[in-house]
């Protein structure tokens, strides 16, 4: 069940941090109340992954876990900036 989980965060952050909510307690564990994992799957899908994950295997304010999260932020910031950068080039090619 891990390996296919950690497929489908690969593929997709936003399914698997859902999956991870609704067949753990994770997600409850990691932060208190709905609001902030709601907001962290539709604006910073990686960092919130990286966020349970390292909350759960360890704390995440350990080095492993501040480094993970780093991480996760610079994913989420590249997939930003690329969608920004592929729509500014479309809109010059029309």
């Amino acid at each position: 069940m891990g390996c296919l989980l950690l497929i489908l965060i690969g593929v997709s952050p936003r399914l698997g941090m859902i999956t991870i909510w609704i067949i753990s307690d994770w997600v409850d564990r990691a932060f208190n109340g709905a609001l902030i994992p709601i907001l962290g799957i539709i604006f910073l899908p990686w960092t919130t992954t990286f966020y349970t994950v390292g909350y759960i295997i360890g704390d995440a304010a350990a080095p492993w876990g501040i480094l993970g999260i780093f991480i996760g932020l610079f994913m989420d910031v590249a997939l930003h900036t690329g969608t920004a950068v592929r729509a500014r080039k479309s809109s010059y090619a029309t």
